[in-house]
């Protein structure tokens, strides 16, 4: 049964055996083609007389403009779908999980820059749809990241921002990058090398590490960076499995490396000494240097770092600056070519040309340099002591 209320309304109450459901419905022309058609309204009593009413009034405003109810209300829909499941914050997880495909980072350098989104941008722009992101609300948002002073941290924030925009322009989620020339639009951070110690300290920062009040395991890790030129991530992920203590070599794999290629890494004999230390501890382990909160995980990249610091140097010594120790100390030696320092620190070949048709590793040369590394490392213990 239909009651009807006028200009399209209509109430369809269905029979008691069927349960009886009372169901608003609009039927109009359709624009253009004027076929005729009815819309749902929603069910008496949720939807009062009164609300039915407002809704007919509104959908023959629509009619009046030509537009059809029906895909008003999809339209409608269609923008709510995508306010929800477009925010920047899904497309920039999105966005991640493609780059770690195709870009083969490692889960440690994806976790790095979530945690920077997290913390610099998603508290603010995380919830919005990105179509309605623009380049002055990106701008207010990174505002107080540039007055903090950290402007290294906000180029890799305004940079990581761009390759999210990017990404969702290929997918046709905007129109355009919002984020394009934003980096202009702050002070650019001064080029600074990491702090380090001039080799002639390096006596001063052996004696120190020696009689710091720090884990044994800690000021191994140390040691083992110091000996070995690895950068502090590497250094964490050194397992037994991958160390040829017969051989006198340490291979790590792709996946552990900077440049995503394994290296070859020489144990000159101080390096193998501290592997001899550390089997007693962790020889059962996957792991040479274990984490004290989670045993069967490595050290946090940043242990070494924070030992630095609470032994005085810093703002002298960062735990990557270690490798800047050695490599000028090896050159400063003049024993050693440049292409044979520069393999030890595992850095690419700035000619892409000379890359693909040189891909020596100087192993050979390696070997003597890191023994005369390890010899030279030894020789300045002594000195500490002796002082």
């Amino acid at each position: 049964m239909n009651l009807f209320d006028g200009d399209g309304l209509f109430l369809r109450i269905s029979p008691t055996v069927k349960g009886g459901k009372k169901n608003w419905y609009f039927r109009y022309a359709v624009p253009v083609t004027k076929k005729r058609t009815k819309i749902s309204l929603g069910t008496y009593p949720h939807l009062t007389l009164a609300q039915a009413r407002s809704l007919r009034d509104q959908y023959l405003a629509l009619l009046v403009q030509q537009n059809d109810p029906q895909t008003h209300k999809a339209d409608k829909a269609n923008a709510l779908k995508a306010a929800t499941e477009h925010t920047l914050q899904v497309v920039a997880k999105k966005w991640l999980e493609e780059k770690k495909r195709t870009s083969g980072i490692s889960e440690d350098h994806a976790a790095d820059i979530w945690r920077s989104l997290e913390r610099n941008v998603f508290p603010g722009l995380g919830n919005i749809p990105i179509k309605e992101i623009r380049p002055k609300l990106l701008k207010q948002q990174l505002d107080p990241i540039e007055q903090r002073g950290v402007l290294e941290t906000l180029r890799r924030i305004i940079s990581r921002l761009n390759e999210i925009f990017r990404w969702a322009a290929t997918e046709e989620l905007i129109e355009f990058n919002p984020a394009d020339n934003l980096a202009q639009r702050f002070r650019k951070p001064k080029k600074q090398n990491m702090p380090a110690l001039p080799p002639y300290e390096l006596p001063r920062f052996l004696a120190t590490l020696n009689n710091a009040s720090e884990r044994m395991e800690t000021r191994l890790l140390v040691e083992w960076q110091l000996l070995t030129w690895v950068r502090p991530s590497e250094a964490v992920k050194a397992r037994w499995c991958d160390n040829d203590t017969v051989n006198g070599i340490w291979t790590i794999p792709a996946d552990f490396m900077k440049m995503r290629k394994i290296h070859k890494v020489p144990l000159n004999r101080e390096a193998l000494r501290i592997l001899e230390a550390m089997k007693p501890v962790s020889g059962h382990r996957e792991w040479i240097f274990p984490s004290i909160k989670v045993p069967l995980s490595h050290m946090h990249e940043q242990t070494a770092n924070a030992a630095i610091i609470r032994m005085g140097f810093g703002g002298e010594l960062v735990a990557h600056g270690m490798r800047s120790i050695a490599r000028t100390a090896a050159e400063e030696s003049g024993k050693f070519r440049s292409e044979v320092l520069e393999a030890a620190l595992a850095h690419s070949k700035k000619d892409e040309i000379v890359a693909a048709y040189n891909r020596a590793e100087y192993l050979a040369e390696r070997v003597t340099l890191m023994q005369w590394w390890g010899d030279y490392v030894h020789a300045q213990k002594y000195k500490a002591v002796a002082a």
